[in-house]
């Protein structure tokens, strides 16, 4: 449940209205930075986890092992099960389920940007937004050609082609969370030139090649283009268009360029701001630059672009912090990185893309990768800097945060409190950032659930295949309640308390087949090889009692008094 610091020291904390850069890339693995051991080159975060006013958290975690349910607990300071969020491409519900005539949300799931706009602030979001259609409608279309073959990324719509990335869920766009402005993709887009694969009508984007990296061979249209993901451009009078042009190769560095349009905005305004950027590198299809894999002469082309799709993810932190030094807003301003889910898994086709190539995603030994609840699938980067609070550098061994943690730190530094009395999951950070709070306070606890069975997808670390064990200590003593469910009726759960214990539950696929509960002490075993649930059964006992009531509370959220949300049936 939520842990608010007090607002009154916050408040002290900094003279003026602080900004707020929040940053997120997407599939990077914990151990996907040249600090971790990483092949990638990735100077400027290296030098910003080591910058006087910066920590880094090697216990940062996604609020959820996969992509929307993380980026809706950036925006609502809430685990996404309480907004029935459970997998990609899920709308974060309109609050009480009210929508215009459009069927757009009239009035979203509080979030970041709402607490911001109701503090004067002006805000942006850009990049992958993942949490519903942006606009949906037919005008983004092109003739269709006599083939009647659309491009990767449109479907038939009677003899047009149509934008089919971008329609199929309800409308819930930036706007509707508070953001003044968005330059946004509705799904997954390429690392390198995002909108290249899109039709600008009346003429067409591909009568030259955009880049395509190492997918060139790899499907009917890839020596031409990949799939289409078509920005759209939210303006703060809440029309939307078709962003006008190719947007280039270098992806991470266009989105800065939005970010430093928001800037200038803002100081002709005499307003603070909110910029969140949720890049698309390195998802599949992960395509750099050509500057950014001749860095990597002795790497096959797969390589090279993953690790250039890192190279640039780094770059463009570093753009973010030369904007804010030279603009003079350094002194003041939050700025964080986190990922939202731990890396993909070997052999992933799709995106446009017919052939898998091997991941070369690394967690730095932590076990299984995106789409478990074990720690190679939530364990992400976490760097934060914020002078006012932070005054010296250091790394943060065992501390934990999570992206559930930015509302509530966002609210607590604006002297707000939460949205009507409503449960948040996460605790403001400023406490611990500013040497008050060593230890994560229990009623904090960080709590996830999994949509996909443990292991189901081929996660492997190393060359053996983590699945959920078909017995356990907690089930062989009794520990393991026969009529056990999770909300939403997810496979798989962690539960972590403290700076030390986490819990694990899964439940192995097939028929006749029970949940299994472990423990694990993360300081002493980090890779999550050893259960100490018979060794220390009352504590682990215990420790499943809180998340029972924590979980009470979530499907609390979701009854009609605050969301209304479907609870799916049984898989």
């Amino acid at each position: 449940m939520q842990v608010m610091a007090s607002a009154m020291t916050a408040a002290a904390l900094a003279a003026t209205q602080p900004n707020f850069v929040i940053m997120m890339a997407d599939d990077m693995g914990y151990g996907d930075w040249s600090r971790t051991g990483s092949p990638a080159k990735t100077p400027e975060l290296d030098e910003w986890s080591r910058s006087e006013n910066a920590v880094w958290f090697k216990r940062a975690y996604s609020g959820n092992p996969i992509c929307s349910p993380t980026r809706a607990s950036v925006m609502s300071g809430r685990t996404p099960a309480r907004t029935c969020i459970y997998s990609v491409e899920q709308h974060m519900l309109c609050h009480g389920g009210t929508q215009d005539e459009h069927g757009g949300c009239i009035r979203g799931e509080y979030s970041l940007a709402n607490a911001t706009r109701e503090a004067g602030y002006i805000s942006g979001f850009y990049g992958k937004w993942h949490l519903g259609s942006l606009r949906n409608e037919t005008s983004d279309c092109y003739p269709a050609p006599q083939n009647g073959k659309c491009n990767s990324g449109y479907v038939s719509v009677g003899t047009s082609c149509c934008q089919g990335l971008d329609g199929h869920l309800p409308i819930s766009n930036p706007h509707h969370f508070g953001f003044d402005e968005f330059v946004a993709t509705p799904q997954c887009g390429a690392g390198g030139t995002t909108n290249c694969g899109c039709f600008f009508y009346p003429k067409p984007h591909n009568d030259t090649a955009c880049n395509v990296g190492h997918y060139f061979d790899s499907c009917s249209t890839c020596n031409m283009h990949l799939e289409c993901a078509q920005y759209f451009h939210g303006l703060p009078d809440m029309t939307i268009q078709q962003w006008p042009t190719v947007s280039g190769d270098d992806d991470e560095d266009f989105l800065v360029s939005r970010f430093s349009d928001l800037v200038d905005r803002s100081l002709s305004e005499k307003k603070p701001f909110l910029a969140v950027i949720f890049f698309h590198g390195v998802h599949i299809p992960y395509v750099a630059t050509a500057e950014s894999r001749a860095l990597y002469p002795n790497a096959t082309e797969n390589e090279q672009d993953y690790w250039g799709g890192l190279t640039q993810i780094s770059k463009a932190v570093g753009r973010v912090r030369s904007i804010l030094k030279e603009k003079n807003l350094s002194d003041n301003t939050w700025v964080s990185l986190t990922a939202d889910n731990g890396p993909e898994v070997d052999n992933m086709a799709g995106q446009g893309t017919s052939k898998g190539f091997p991941n070369p995603g690394r967690t730095d030994g932590l076990r299984g990768r995106k789409r478990d609840t074990s720690e190679g699938g939530i364990r992400e980067i976490g760097i934060v800097e914020y002078p006012p609070v932070i005054k010296a550098n250091r790394v943060e061994e065992t501390f934990p945060i999570a992206t559930m943690d930015l509302l509530p730190t966002v609210l607590d530094l604006l002297g707000k409190s939460s949205y009507e009395g409503r449960a948040l999951d996460g605790t403001s950070l400023i406490p611990h950032l500013s040497g008050k709070q060593d230890e994560r306070p229990q009623e904090a606890g960080l709590g996830w659930h999994g949509v996909f069975h443990f292991g189901s997808t081929n996660h492997v670390n190393g060359t053996f295949p983590y699945l959920c064990p078909n017995n356990s200590a907690s089930h062989t003593l009794g520990d393991v309640p026969d009529n056990f469910t999770t909300v939403g009726n997810q496979p798989q759960f962690a539960w972590a308390e403290g700076n030390h214990m986490k819990m694990l539950g899964c439940k192995p696929e097939g028929k006749g087949v029970h949940w299994n509960f472990f423990l694990y002490n993360l300081t002493s075993d980090r890779a999550e090889t050893t259960d100490l649930w018979e060794a220390q059964r009352d504590f682990a006992k215990a420790m499943f009692g809180r998340f029972e009531a924590w979980q009470q509370s979530v499907w609390a959220s979701q009854g009609p008094d605050e969301l209304g949300c479907n609870i799916p049936k049984e898989n």
